[in-house]
């Protein structure tokens, strides 16, 4: 939602990160100049509602975090708006990763809906095992 992508923004600036929020909320002129901030690396981090999940390619996007998996208007896991939105990562051949954030028995139901349409295991990374978090970071 809008209101967590704010309070993630903000508290990643409060912490000295370089952050930029895109959102729905914003004009086309100001997402453009958001987008530009990114791409010349004014901007390291940028934390984006859908309005991000199609059509804008941009190089530098190595890590993608889906806080919340998406849902269409019924509330059922949207696959294809998933796909999209992983696939801002790793593109013009680049190294990239998804994360995604699961928080209980209906997030993990939704995360295995995905892996079924897509008939692809997704790794379950286990964030107090750092042995396994360096060996990402080497691939």
């Amino acid at each position: 939602t809008r209101r967590a992508a704010a309070w993630l923004s903000e508290n990643m600036m409060i912490e000295g990160h370089s952050v930029a929020l895109l959102s729905g909320e914003l004009s086309i002129e100001q997402r453009l100049a958001v987008i530009n901030k990114f791409r010349v690396a004014k901007v390291k981090v940028l934390i984006t509602t859908n309005v991000c999940s199609r059509g804008i390619d941009i190089e530098q996007v190595t890590l993608v975090v889906n806080f919340d998996l998406p849902v269409d208007q019924s509330g059922n896991v949207d696959c294809q708006t998933y796909l999209h939105r992983i696939g801002r990562t790793g593109r013009f051949g680049k190294p990239g990763i998804a994360i995604n954030m699961v928080d209980g028995k209906r997030t993990m139901d939704m995360l295995e809906k995905i892996e079924d349409c897509f008939k692809r295991k997704i790794t379950r990374l286990d964030a107090e095992d750092f042995d396994q978090i360096e060996k990402i970071e080497q691939n």
